[in-house]
């Protein structure tokens, strides 16, 4: 086949895949919040105020995401009739939800492996699990030292909103919004209203940095990040952590620079 018209193919598929995306988004990201937001917090939250009043609120509600459904749920569950049946069916729909989030998580992973470096699906899979069961280890054999809490703490709760920042700041003012809007038009048959160019470029990055900005001001923050609230014993751990993170971090930007590389040369190829 010839290699414009090949290339002509993806670009059709991928434009294509644009419209799949956009419909996707929407549908995901609506019923995501119906659930956790509207389902979670209309019934988690009362429930457990009730059961464990307005001052024991407050720490459990410090206490993190991990210890408000592992712990602190179980517990309200535990007070109902048909206690067991109610929290099997909690902990099945938290399985379920771990499954769906790590399957969202793999693709790009296993994606990335195969378009960049030519890997099968196969063995990217292969890898992605290899190195994903190595990495849960620690989660494991230190959940006393407060491992599982630190982890929850960087990647489910201050690396959200940072790299959200990031990517908002890079698609819209970086990359450029006119460009970025064209991109996400391209071969769909459905238009963003255009007020949200707006809300992308100014509303969405003001608001994410006002987001870091006041965490940085209270000074729980700022005693966590520097680990004076931490248990003696368990600053050795937590340290060790945040290294593991910041080397995963170091080989994924590698891997990015290595596949930017091999990208640029098959291009230079091509032309």
């Amino acid at each position: 086949m010839d290699t414009a018209l090949l290339r002509e193919s993806f670009i059709a598929f991928g434009r294509r895949i644009v419209l799949l995306n956009t419909l996707v988004s929407l549908a995901s990201a609506s019923t995501n919040e119906v659930v956790e937001v509207i389902l979670g917090g209309s019934i988690v939250i009362p429930a457990a105020f009730v059961f464990f009043g307005p001052v024991n609120i407050q720490s459990i509600a410090r206490s993190g995401v991990f210890n408000l459904g592992f712990v602190t749920t179980p517990l309200v569950l535990n007070k109902l009739s048909l206690a067991a049946i109610f929290g099997f069916i909690w902990f099945f729909l938290l399985f379920l939800a771990g499954i769906t989030s790590l399957i969202s998580l793999a693709q790009p992973a296993v994606a990335f492996l195969e378009d960049e470096f030519d890997i099968s699906r196969k063995k990217a899979v292969l890898i992605f699990g290899i190195v994903s069961f190595i990495l849960c280890q620690p989660t494991i054999f230190f959940l006393k030292n407060g491992v599982v809490d630190e982890l929850d703490f960087w990647g489910g709760t201050f690396f959200l909103v940072l790299f959200a920042t990031i990517e908002t700041i890079l698609f819209a003012w970086v990359f450029g919004m006119e460009k970025a809007w064209d991109e996400i038009h391209k071969g769909a048959d459905m238009r963003v209203p255009k007020i949200y160019k707006f809300i992308i470029k100014y509303i969405t990055p003001l608001f994410l940095l006002s987001i870091l900005v006041s965490y940085f001001w209270q000074k729980e923050s700022r005693d966590l990040m520097f680990m004076k609230n931490i248990y003696p014993p368990n600053k050795i751990f937590i340290l060790d952590t945040r290294l593991g993170l910041a080397a995963v971090f170091l080989i994924l930007v590698l891997l990015v620079k290595i596949a930017w590389r091999h990208k640029r040369i098959q291009s230079e190829n091509i032309r």
